[in-house]
């Protein structure tokens, strides 16, 4: 899945057209993909080629928020880890049906406090322990989900 450095926006929109899913699949991860060729990616009838649009680290809200509907949860698994997830998408994600969604949620560096709260209540055991665990790794978070909870106790 190897392309070149350089390849321009116009060359990766040229790439998506390939037979071969690899090609298409490094043209939507390249690092000179723009909003234009992730869109188009996300298009794309392959899921591991529209994982790889929502895995990119220049995937847009637009684009991640499209990715959050599809039905692969591993796609909406990568626009929930995605660094520019907004908290609309991870609140999105954090009502997924799926709890690998909902855990991915968890560790995206944007996930805010109530999230979290809200983690350690989840159904699921694996998503209330990745929220205990994420908590434990990170102190901050930490007094803020109990600012929380304290919050809760006393309205």
């Amino acid at each position: 899945m190897r392309m070149a450095k350089n390849s321009t926006p116009e060359q990766l929109l040229k790439d998506l057209d390939s037979d071969d899913w690899s090609t298409r699949c490094a043209a939507a991860y390249h690092s000179n993909a723009t909003p234009e060729v992730l869109l188009k990616a996300m298009e794309d009838g392959d899921g591991n080629v529209r994982r790889y649009a929502a895995e990119n680290p220049n995937a847009t809200p637009q684009i991640l928020t499209k990715a959050m509907e599809y039905e692969e949860w591993d796609i909406r698994c990568a626009a929930a880890s995605n660094p520019n997830a907004t908290p609309d998408i991870l609140l999105k994600g954090m009502e997924d049906s799926d709890k690998e969604v909902r855990v991915s949620v968890i560790w995206n560096p944007n996930a805010t406090p109530q999230m979290l709260l809200n983690a350690l209540s989840d159904k699921d055991e694996w998503v209330r322990n990745s929220a205990e665990e994420k908590l434990q790794n990170y102190p901050l978070l930490q007094l803020q989900v109990a600012a929380l909870r304290a919050q809760k106790a006393i309205s």
